[in-house]
């Protein structure tokens, strides 16, 4: 195992610290050395998904309106700047109600990622956006709910497939995450030697 690095793990029954070398990595177990251990440790060979597959996709999720017109926004990967001006990722129509649009321009920012260790897109949701040229995240004017919870103006968090999105408290959203089908992410698993935080 050329280039093997020593390492600590936590014993599974004493939780003291033992040092894997290369010959127990090999093994695939090591015996705790404390007195009064001698814990047998499994060393679990892990993986991860290679974050090329997100190359291949053919779709990163949607939003659909549920409203009257039940429009369909699709998203992309990384940063999706959601609102009705022009130059936003994702315009969404100027929804009017009693004569006001309540969508700000640049209303919120929906981030998708990939989780490489369990192989799966995730959403990240911020209300507003940064301004163009600036790192400075400005707030909606009428706030962002998901599943009815109001979001605050500096919290992101996970968004679940099929939640509601709110903006700007009356116009309604689906979001529906795109699942990475079991096949393709087979072909993209890379084997680690093993996994020094995970004993059995």
């Amino acid at each position: 195992m050329s280039g093997f690095k020593t390492t600590l793990i936590s014993c599974q029954q004493c939780g003291r610290r033992i040092m894997v070398r290369a010959a127990d990595a090999e093994r695939g177990s090591i015996v705790c050395s404390h007195v009064g251990c001698g814990a047998v440790n499994v060393l679990q060979s892990a993986f991860l998904y290679d974050e090329v597959i997100v190359q291949g996709l053919p779709s990163f999720g949607q939003l659909t309106y549920l409203g009257d017109s039940g429009a369909t926004y699709p998203l992309r990967f990384g940063s999706n700047v959601i609102g009705t001006a022009e130059a936003n990722t994702v315009r969404v129509d100027r929804f009017v109600h009693n004569g006001r649009c309540f969508i700000s321009r640049r209303h919120c920012t929906l981030t998708i990622t990939f989780d490489k260790w369990k192989g799966q897109l995730r959403y990240h949701l911020q209300d507003g956006a940064p301004e163009p040229g600036s790192q400075a995240n400005q707030p909606s004017l009428n706030g962002t709910l998901v599943d009815g919870a109001p979001l605050l103006k500096t919290e992101v968090i996970d968004v679940n497939d099929q939640s509601i999105v709110t903006l700007g408290g009356l116009d309604r959203f689906r979001l529906t995450h795109f699942s990475i089908p079991s096949t393709m992410l087979e072909t993209y698993k890379v084997a680690l030697d093993y996994n020094p935080d995970r004993t059995e």
